[in-house]
């Protein structure tokens, strides 16, 4: 596949690589982020404050922003 490929359509596999990796990264991702929430909320001796909510929420935003640019395409 390669031998034919000139410059532009290998950088174009090189897009496609980059974001079926994003695609794929994205549940595993968001499930990471997300465990720090939901186990501080489940546990009675932790304090679940605001600002730890407006931190996993920042990184749940970004990580919803990639995950609809790797499937904008």
């Amino acid at each position: 596949m390669f031998r034919y490929a000139d410059g532009f359509d290998k950088l174009l596999m090189l897009f496609g690589t980059l974001g079926s990796l994003g695609d794929g990264l994205q549940n595993p991702l968001m499930m990471y982020i997300l465990s720090d929430v939901i186990n501080a909320y489940g546990d009675k001796n932790s304090r679940l404050n605001q600002h730890d909510v407006n931190k996993v929420s920042l990184f749940n935003k970004i990580t919803t922003l990639f995950s609809f640019m790797s499937k904008e395409s």
